[in-house]
């Protein structure tokens, strides 16, 4: 397994076509670049899944929301795009926006890569 970190996003690879960013703290307008240019150049390398995890995420700004939003943009037939999120402070802004409608969130990593 490969890694890569910054202060709040981790990459982990469980598998060769399986990617997982595990995001914790804030996604804010500081935090959500670190969150792109992995989500970006994750999905430039097509695995078959990539999942993003949020469960150690405590405030989720319109900055992390506009990541999902780019990353379910460039997600294609070749790559599955999973959202784990099980908090209050991730899902109510995925709510409002309504981002639930068109993102596939689940509530575990486990649940994220099983499907």
């Amino acid at each position: 397994m490969t890694s890569f970190s910054s202060p709040n996003v981790v990459v982990e690879r469980p598998a060769d076509d399986i990617a997982v960013v595990r995001v914790s703290g804030e996604v804010d307008m500081v935090t959500a670049p670190a969150l792109e240019s992995r989500v970006v150049a994750l999905m430039e390398e097509r695995p078959r899944l990539l999942v993003i995890d949020l469960t150690d995420v405590r405030f989720f700004s319109s900055a992390g929301l506009a990541v999902l939003a780019l990353a379910h943009r460039e997600a294609d037939e070749g790559t599955q795009l999973r959202i784990v999120a099980n908090d209050a402070a991730v899902l109510r802004p995925l709510e409002l926006t309504g981002l639930t409608e068109d993102l596939s969130i689940l509530p575990s990593l486990p649940a994220a890569i099983t499907g």
